[in-house]
């Protein structure tokens, strides 16, 4: 645009030159000098506003960019990426335990004290399609099961244990998750879909909810393989729907394929004997302080066998009891969460089964086992470290109890509630690296008051990346 300026003022000073030729020399000089100025004059005003309205367009351009960002972002969109591997994020952790009994870990059986180790790898990878949802992969192996074959509890105390072995007796890395995310309206609504951990898709729990980081028994960490039987396969088909239609509540519906069907995998039929569960969460902020009210039920068609029924089907399969074993199991609960003081939050789960005579198939023993307990409950809190200036310590209690069904006691003679007790420190080497301690204490072990008490110590490290 300068150059056509120059361009035109030049032009017409070539005009202006013709039009004076005629006058008498000194006149035509003095004349074209004036007018030569002036036109200097008039050019340099003009490059000044022409610069001026570049600076102005260039303004509003990046004014008007920015604005677009900011409201893509709001939408639940990103900005694109610079290059395909800028959508990507791996991170992971190792966790390390070792646990040993402390006396005799079974009086019945005469086990002695023992010692056992396991660890686990998991690796996450994601990738970032802006608008167009996430994509989850979960890596993970592991060896050894830890004490929780060697002590006779319904609650495992290494809930952390996962042995992928393979022929060789080799720890393999398997696909453990695999699934898309969508959201959108603010991440306020969305949907997730394919291979997923069942478990840590309701239950949740602030203080009692990581088997890596807070307590380590089954009990104080979910409800899944107490209440509700663990699946055929943990990782299996499913598919979350999730809503928060106001800041104060989250609403969540999960299906799966949980049942193995003979020699097929959770793969085969994956819309038959399923299971369905449905979450309320409750989010207030009592006093200025954040909780977590959740409400949950559930429905497991995997087909359980009425108690009245066992002598009827002794001997026999899962896939002989026909009919007869075709009963469904549900049951609801409660996982509680609330900061109560600076430093200081408790928690309270509650699962109950609505049917108290049901077996189960036990495919390791090729047998059918009464259910022995309908009911889990416990209590417990969370003493952040920075009460003493150790952030990133923190210092845990629990207590909990399975309570038996009638069936069972009546079919069983010396039965009594197990009780366990939890507690454990876990102190921060830096940022990446924690050492926690821990310490088990279990009470009428497998429902049998004959039973001496286990103690159980434990020391866990776990490495973030």
């Amino acid at each position: 645009m300068k150059k056509t300026v120059i361009f035109l003022t030049g032009f017409f000073l070539l005009a202006c030159v013709s039009c004076y030729a005629d006058g008498s020399p000194p006149d035509r000089e003095r004349q074209l000098e004036q007018m030569v100025r002036q036109l200097v004059k008039e050019n340099k005003e003009l490059s000044r506003r022409l610069e001026t309205v570049e600076q102005e367009l260039s303004h509003i351009k990046n004014t008007e960019a920015s604005e677009a960002s900011e409201q893509a972002q709001a939408e639940g969109e990103k900005p694109e990426a610079g290059h395909w591997y800028d959508r990507f994020s791996l991170g992971g952790g190792v966790t390390g335990l070792v646990m040993g009994t402390l006396g005799d870990a079974d009086s019945i059986n005469n086990v002695r004290s023992t010692q056992d180790a396991s660890y686990t790898l998991d690796l996450n990878l994601d990738a970032d399609f802006a608008k167009w949802g996430k994509f989850f992969v979960h890596f993970e192996g592991g060896d050894g099961d830890g004490l929780n074959n060697d002590v006779p509890s319904f609650s495992v105390p290494n809930y952390d244990a996962y042995k992928t072995a393979t022929a060789l007796d080799e720890a393999a890395l398997t696909i453990s998750e695999a699934f898309y995310e969508f959201s959108f309206l603010d991440d306020r609504y969305g949907f997730d879909i394919g291979k997923m951990d069942i478990s840590v898709l309701f239950d949740e729990n602030e203080v009692a909810g990581d088997e890596t980081t807070q307590f380590s028994s089954n009990i104080f960490v979910k409800s899944m393989g107490m209440n509700i039987p663990e699946p055929d396969n943990f990782y299996c088909p499913a598919f979350m729907l999730r809503a928060i239609p106001v800041d104060l509540l989250e609403l969540k519906v999960v299906g799966a394929s949980v049942k193995s069907h003979g020699d097929d995998s959770v793969w085969h039929n994956v819309f038959d004997d399923g299971m369905i569960a449905g979450q309320m969460n409750v989010m207030p902020n009592l006093f200025g302080r954040n909780g977590n009210y959740r409400f949950y039920g559930w429905i497991d068609k995997r087909g359980y066998l009425k108690n009245k029924d066992l002598s009827l089907v002794s001997g026999m399969s899962h896939s002989q009891a026909g009919k007869l074993a075709d009963n469904s199991l549900t049951g609801w609960g409660l996982s509680f969460d609330q900061e109560l003081l600076d430093g200081f939050k408790g928690f309270a789960r509650y699962s109950q089964t609505l049917t108290d005579d049901r077996a189960v198939w036990n495919s390791d023993e090729d047998t059918w086992e009464m259910i022995p307990f309908d009911r889990t409950w416990s209590v417990g809190f969370e003493l952040d470290g920075g009460l003493w200036n150790r952030g990133g310590d923190a210092f845990g209690a629990a207590y909990g109890q399975t309570l038996l069904t009638d069936d069972y006691k009546d079919a069983n003679h010396h039965t009594s509630n197990e009780n366990y007790v939890e507690a454990y420190y876990r102190f921060m080497m830096n940022k990446f690296f924690a050492l926690s301690a821990d310490f088990q204490w279990i009470s009428n072990a497998g429902g049998n008051s004959l039973r001496d008490d286990i103690y159980i110590w434990g020391m866990r490290s776990q490495i973030d990346f």
